[in-house]
């Protein structure tokens, strides 16, 4: 039973499956009629907070701003690659999947095939998220879409769908759907109004981002994709207001992790009651601060293992800074190198032979020709077990 949290019910009209979207007598029932939502608008819609909620939101923000106190200055540097693992995380919800270390060697080059490729479009979505967090319109939204699906779905890039979508019925159709989303002539102005909502200033931001969140999912504006933006959305209203400044949560993988919770929490959201999806978000804000203290702990203690392997060598030896960069840059070779030194080739191959001799990087074969290349399996290691825990951030870790 929803609470009265006094929020707008999704509503629905009765459309009919046309025989040009396929609804004929091979893929439905005689009944081509169906229910189709329509979603209300919620760009000034006043928000009552049950006092529970507002618990949980401001439970939230304080947990964040003690990691980011704690851990700042340690995990700034492995922004970007908390960006390629959040992004690997919420790219696996959609069933597909690429381990760290080839998403690390596309950095450099080297072609890792489509699974990487796509996970490579959600950071590029995520990461355009959150540098337009400040504008968030229909057009930057469209962006976002574009940079998720450019490289590997161009034909849908940037585009809002143009046909009908359903949850719930793969062979009958929206008639036997369990959910059908707004109608495509409904969209423009479903995601103008969620727009306005997400640049109100009158409500906690945790429960605008799941709020957001939930609405988005429920207008469904793309063919495909549609939970990597959203979830793009979230970390980009985060950051946005401040909520998140040293890192980027592995909140969205948490979201969905919990699938029958998350589409109950979306149906009473539909109902009329944001609770849930909120709850649901603080559950997984509160995992992603477990898995990221967990992973500063392994940072902490690599540094520590990388000094004791260089402390031979004279203060103003270029393994130094090249030890710093490999906090965001694991995989490193001397054309990566070279414009974030002040030094020759030869001088940086030189450290990076020095590395390997102490034990802080390893060489790796390239499949094409080109410079040697060199990793620290210590980042990838705590990568992995960073990713694994985001995946399963509910289980024992």
């Amino acid at each position: 039973m929803p609470r009265n949290t006094s929020w707008p019910r999704v509503t629905f009209e009765r459309l009919t499956w046309l025989i040009e979207q396929g609804g004929d007598s091979r893929r439905s029932t005689g009944d081509h009629r169906y229910d189709s939502a329509v979603v209300p608008e919620i760009g000034s819609e006043d928000m009552m907070l049950p006092s529970e909620c507002a618990l949980v939101s401001e439970d939230v923000r304080t947990a964040i701003a003690a990691f980011d106190i704690r851990v700042g200055d340690t995990l700034a540097p492995l922004e970007s690659l908390l960006v390629r693992i959040e992004s690997s995380a919420s790219s696996r919800i959609e069933n597909v999947a690429a381990p760290v270390p080839d998403l690390l060697m596309a950095e450099t080059g080297e072609d890792q095939g489509r699974s990487v490729a796509e996970v490579m479009g959600n950071f590029e979505a995520t990461t355009a998220a959150i540098v337009l967090a400040e504008d968030i319109s229909p057009e930057t939204i469209l962006d976002i879409h574009r940079a998720l699906l450019g490289s590997t779905h161009p034909v849908l890039a940037g585009r809002w769908r143009n046909e009908a979508v359903w949850i719930g019925s793969y062979s009958g159709g929206p008639p036997e759907a369990e959910f059908v989303p707004p109608s495509v002539d409904r969209i423009p102005d479903a995601i103008e109004d969620l727009c306005n909502f997400m640049a109100r200033t009158d409500m906690p931001v945790f429960i605008q981002a799941m709020v957001m969140h939930a609405h988005f999912e429920t207008i469904h504006p793309f063919a495909d994709g549609n939970g990597r933006v959203g979830r793009a959305l979230v970390h980009a209203l985060l950051r946005r207001e401040g909520l998140t400044k040293a890192a980027t949560l592995p909140i969205s993988a948490g979201i969905v992790s919990q699938k029958h919770r998350y589409i109950e929490a979306l149906t009473e959201y539909r109902m009329g009651d944001f609770v849930p999806i909120v709850e649901l978000g603080a559950d997984a804000v509160f995992a992603a601060l477990r898995n990221a203290s967990h992973l500063f702990d392994d940072v902490i203690q690599m540094q520590k293992n990388w000094r004791s392997h260089t402390e031979s060598f004279r203060s103003d030896a270029l393994v130094h800074p090249i030890i710093e960069i490999l906090l965001h840059h694991p995989v490193v070779d001397t054309e990566v190198l070279e414009p974030m030194l002040d030094a020759s080739p030869a001088s940086i191959r030189r450290a990076l032979n020095d590395l390997v001799a102490a034990g802080v990087i390893d060489p790796i074969p390239r499949s094409t020709p080109g410079s040697d290349r060199f990793v620290c399996h210590d980042i990838v290691h705590a990568l992995n077990a960073f990713t694994e825990r985001s995946i399963n951030p509910f289980g024992r870790h």
